[in-house]
């Protein structure tokens, strides 16, 4: 099913500057009836796209499920100490990016350009420019509020989540103006909180290793996502 994000406060999400130990408000485990609930939730959003039997290793019965409640009326569910799917105020349920490598299929996909990868990964806004030109696309009759993923030019791995902020007809049309609300980015907050030994694009400055381009940049943030899924295979998943 579509997933939209509209209307649920996403607008302004920023988790640029997310602090772990100042923008986590709690961390706790649910009851047996919360987690059941956001299981069918989740098997009700993306079920056609996970089945049955991922589902249930995502979410085992005897497993704890937390809710990590942030700033921001953030929520973010957490299962087999991985962050699976967040939400903003009473909104839907939506993959992390973490998510989305393990299972990139559960929102549609659209692509960048090269030019527009530097951008993102500092939480910018994406331009229509970098959808509709050479190395970018969207296609599909995607409606303006629906969730996507982020890949990029050359990538394997999704490096945001975003909120369009059009539909594709428009963007493909005008090719022009602001397409996708950027919500999640490879290296924000969230990201290094849940990768806490792989704080990706620490540039050394002083030392003439300044990265300068979004090709080097974004190498080196993707790489570093590579790296951190390695441990992210579980025996089951």
């Amino acid at each position: 099913g579509t997933v939209t994000a509209r209307g649920q406060g996403h607008r302004g999400l920023m988790l640029k500057k997310f602090d772990a130990e100042t923008d986590i408000r709690s961390h706790t485990q649910v009851k047996a009836s919360v987690a059941r609930n956001i299981k069918k939730e989740v098997t009700k959003l993306y079920g056609d796209k996970l089945g049955t039997e991922v589902v249930n290793l995502i979410f085992p019965k005897k497993n704890p499920v937390y809710l990590v409640k942030c700033s921001q009326h953030l929520t973010v569910i957490e299962s087999r100490g991985f962050l699976w799917f967040y939400r903003v105020r009473d909104g839907p349920l939506i993959p992390t990016i973490r998510c989305l490598h393990k299972f990139p299929d559960l929102l549609p996909q659209v692509t960048v350009d090269k030019g527009a990868i530097k951008h993102i990964l500092k939480g910018s806004k994406i331009m229509s420019p970098g959808l509709t030109s050479k190395g970018g696309n969207i296609e599909g009759n995607l409606k303006s509020g629906q969730a996507v993923s982020v890949m990029a030019e050359g990538m394997k791995l999704a490096i945001a989540v975003g909120e369009l902020m059009m539909d594709s007809s428009t963007i493909l049309e005008t090719k022009k103006g602001v397409a996708i609300d950027n919500l999640l980015y490879l290296n924000d907050g969230l990201w290094v909180y849940s990768h806490p030994k792989n704080q990706v694009l620490e540039e050394k400055k002083g030392e003439g290793t300044e990265e300068t381009t979004e090709s080097k940049e974004g190498k080196a943030t993707v790489a570093a996502a590579e790296e951190a899924e390695i441990n992210f295979d579980d025996e089951d998943l």
